[in-house]
């Protein structure tokens, strides 16, 4: 049997809590079985949007022969995006700015790839969203974390402030933060905009801001969601459309440079190779491209997933749960009542009814539950919590 190479060795030794959690946790593998209660990942539980299936069948009919050819970024996917960005949250970001991806995860890669290299650090959240620290950790990079403040979720900036070294090259912002729900407000991502501008000046060089901004149209209570590309102008905003589609296996998303971003030319040139040779063809299909003209024009259920999140905020708290009502996303935060929030996750599970710990997710104490599960499956699951507090 021949030996792993360095390079795939290397790989494995990143072994992060979540895929520590994936590989130990059993019961994970039983979440999909008839009759469970799946409240883990996001899956969604409920039909797609109106317009998706439709939108899809549409653009399946090819107008030409080269319809399914091999297609980069499409100028009319990309304009679709520049639109939206204006009309939605108004940023003037030019198509040409615009990249498109096979979703978010995508877009941090190539991110990472290009702005880092082995010796470099990256500051994140924590807790943070699954995948950050493996795709830093491919990177060669080395993540670190900064804590959000334990009782609000904001974003602690004087130790982000602390953090920052001559080895920082970027900063991953997640707002709304997945999964805590939290939205960062105007003031703190101007605050961390000037500590960014003034540690780049001391260290000579920029500290790339990476705006994974993945559920910034859920949001709740029609609150503003402000982009942090628009106070920092080393920025890159990764967005991804599964969420908010509620189709988390069809993947179209894609990366933008911040209006003011310096050396545009050069870094839209760095992109487009990383895209069409270093990771492949790293562009999203045709037909998810070509949809995309009326699939931007699909706007999640908000009302609906606001009326889970309250429904269950207010059972769990009258069962005695400790619960914080998330400002955006389409998850939950509960306190654990067992300080093993593993183990607690793997009662509820014997019972039928399936979360997330929040260990793994560098949040231990807590244990998360995603909104897109049924009404039906919230009528059975709250039940079957009864008790176990």
């Amino acid at each position: 049997m021949h030996a792993l190479s360095p390079q795939l060795l290397k790989a494995l030794e990143y072994q992060t809590p979540i895929g520590q959690f994936y590989a130990e946790a059993t019961y994970m593998k039983r979440r999909t079985e008839p009759g469970s209660l799946d409240f883990t990942i996001g899956d969604a539980h409920e039909l797609p949007p109106k317009g998706f299936v439709e939108a899809l069948q549409k653009w399946s009919v090819p107008q030409n022969e080269g319809w399914y050819g091999y297609k980069e970024s499409l100028i009319q996917a990309r304009t679709v995006v520049s639109s939206s960005l204006q009309e939605r949250r108004g940023l003037a970001i030019d198509p040409e700015d615009i990249f498109m991806t096979s979703g978010t995860m995508v877009g941090l890669a190539i991110c990472l790839k290009m702005l880092t290299e082995a010796g470099d650090e990256v500051i994140l959240n924590l807790p943070p969203w699954l995948g950050y620290r493996r795709l830093v950790h491919l990177s060669g990079a080395t993540p670190v974390g900064i804590p959000v403040k334990a009782e609000t979720f904001a974003l602690d900036l004087e130790a982000i402030a602390a953090a920052i070294t001559e080895r920082t090259r970027a900063i991953i912002i997640n707002s709304p933060h997945n999964p805590t729900g939290k939205v960062f407000s105007e003031k703190t991502l101007q605050s961390l905009g000037d500590i960014l501008s003034e540690a780049s000046k001391t260290y000579g060089r920029p500290i790339y801001l990476i705006s994974d901004e993945t559920f910034s149209r859920i949001v709740f209570d029609s609150r503003l969601c402000p982009s942090p590309t628009q106070f920092y102008p080393f920025s890159f905003l990764v967005y991804g459309y599964s969420k908010t589609l509620m189709a988390p296996g069809q993947r179209v998303g894609y990366l933008a440079l911040s209006p003011t971003m310096p050396e545009r030319e050069q870094i839209r040139e760095v992109i487009s190779m990383l895209q069409s040779s270093i990771f492949g063809w790293c562009f999203p299909s045709a037909l998810m491209q070509y949809a995309l003209v009326d699939l931007e024009k699909i706007n999640p259920d908000i009302e609906h997933l606001q009326y889970k999140r309250d429904w269950l905020v207010r059972e769990l708290r009258e069962m005695g749960y400790e619960v914080q009502p998330p400002e955006a996303t389409f998850f939950l935060l509960v306190k654990s009542p067992w300080q093993d929030d593993e183990a607690f996750s793997r009662l509820l599970a014997d019972h039928g009814v399936f979360v997330f710990p929040g260990t793994p997710q560098e949040i231990p104490g807590y244990f998360r539950v995603s909104l897109t599960g049924s009404e039906n499956m919230i009528s059975l699951a709250l039940p079957k919590d009864q008790g176990l507090n």
